[in-house]
C-alpha cells in the first residue's frame, strides 16, 4: 500500500499532490520502470513506433498538471532517444499531438464518423503499398505483426487432459458398429466414463443407452476414442439450466 507524505500520493502512473487545497496530478514512474520498450530498429510498421511516442505523450498531456508538463516532455525525450527514436520523428509526432488536443477542446461537440479499418500481416516496404488502395475505400489500414513473442512461448499452464475436462458434450462409438452416443456431464468426462462402464457391469434395472445396446448385441466401446464435440462456457451452462 502507497503511503503519501508532503501532500503527495503515488497511484498507478500518476501522483497525486494536494495544492492550496486543490488536487493537481503529475507523471509517476514506478520503480519497476526500465524504460525500454519498442526499439525504432525493430521490424514493425511506422504507425506502431509512433503510437509508442503518442500513448507516450498523451499520458503526458491529458494526466500531468500543465506547470509538470515541459518537465515530463523533456524526460520522455530522453528516454526516446535511448530507444533509438529519431529526434525529427519525436519531435514532428509531439507537435502534431500537442496541436490535436488543442483542436479535440475546442470541436468537442462536433460529430465524428467511426473509422473502418482493415488489418493485414506487416511485411516490411510490402505492406505500405496497400495504404492508397484502402484510401480508396474509405477505411483506414492496420498492421498486425505474424511473429509476436505470444506465437513462441508457451503458455505457463499445461493443456488439461483429454478426459479432465468437465461441462463437456462428449461421443461414444460402438468399436462394433455404427452406432454412437452422444452425452452432456457437468463433472469430470472421466468420472462420467467410469459410471458408464459400472451400469454396463452391473446391468441395472433401468439400463441406460449404452447399457442396453451392450446387452442386447454384446458390442464394446471404444472407451479410449471419446470424442469431445465442445467444452460449454459457464454463461451457456446456467442459461441452459434457467
Amino acid at each position: 500500500m502507497e503511503i503519501g507524505s508532503d501532500n503527495r500520493l503515488n497511484f498507478l502512473d500518476t501522483t497525486i499532490i494536494v495544492d492550496n487545497c486543490r488536487i493537481i496530478f503529475d507523471n509517476f514512474h514506478k520503480k519497476t520502470f526500465s524504460g525500454r520498450f519498442l526499439n525504432f530498429h525493430s521490424n514493425h510498421p511506422m504507425n506502431h513506433k509512433k503510437g509508442i511516442i503518442i500513448s507516450f505523450i498523451d499520458k503526458i498531456l491529458l494526466l500531468s498538471h500543465p506547470r509538470f508538463q515541459q518537465k515530463n516532455i523533456t524526460e520522455a525525450i530522453k528516454i526516446f532517444l535511448n530507444n533509438s527514436y529519431p529526434l525529427s520523428l519525436i519531435f514532428s509526432t509531439i507537435d502534431q499531438r500537442i496541436k490535436y488536443h488543442i483542436h479535440n477542446q475546442q470541436n468537442t461537440h462536433n460529430f465524428h464518423v467511426k473509422d473502418k479499418y482493415f488489418t493485414i500481416p506487416y511485411v516490411k516496404s510490402i505492406s505500405e503499398s496497400f495504404l492508397p488502395i484502402s484510401s480508396k475505400f474509405q477505411c483506414k489500414l492496420a498492421f498486425s505483426i505474424p511473429n509476436t513473442l505470444k506465437s513462441f512461448i508457451k503458455r505457463g499452464k499445461d493443456k488439461l487432459e483429454h478426459c479432465s475436462n468437465n461441462n463437456v458434450i462428449y461421443k461414444i462409438t460402438c468399436d462394433d458398429c455404427e452406432a454412437s452416443y452422444v452425452g452432456q456431464t457437468k463433472r469430470k468426462l472421466s468420472t462420467r466414463l467410469k459410471e458408464h462402464m459400472s451400469d454396463i457391469r452391473k446391468r441395472t434395472g433401468s439400463p441406460s443407452v449404452i447399457t442396453d445396446h451392450r446387452i442386447n448385441f454384446d458390442h464394446n466401446f471404444k472407451w479410449d476414442d471419446v470424442q469431445i464435440f465442445d467444452i460449454e462456457s459457464s454463461s451457456i451452462r446456467d442459461w441452459y439450466l434457467k
